[in-house]
């Protein structure tokens, strides 16, 4: 179950890899300013969107996922996995 969730996942970001990409980085520049001392909302903010629109991707993959993987145990495998490949973007957390 495991395996299938990562290839499902794998495969989505593969399609997908420019709007993790923009996530990953939006994070980082928001990250970076804060550490420099000058925050900005701006760039918090842009990143936060980055981050939603990730989430709303993966969340409509997991549930396609559960529903062939058999509902809760699915949606846990595909959880684990999101987390594994993605510690750093924080989506689902659940």
């Amino acid at each position: 179950m495991i395996s299938r969730a990562a290839s499902a996942i794998r495969e989505y970001a593969g399609e997908h890899a420019a709007l993790f990409e923009r996530a990953e980085r939006l994070r980082e520049k928001a990250d970076r300013l804060e550490r420099d001392g000058i925050p900005s909302e701006s760039a918090a903010n842009r990143a936060e969107r980055a981050r939603m629109e990730v989430e709303t991707g993966l969340l409509a993959l997991r549930t396609s996922f559960a529903s062939s993987a058999g509902g809760s145990v699915g949606e846990r495998a595909f959880d684990h996995e999101v987390e594994r490949l993605y510690p750093t973007l924080g989506v689902l957390g659940q």
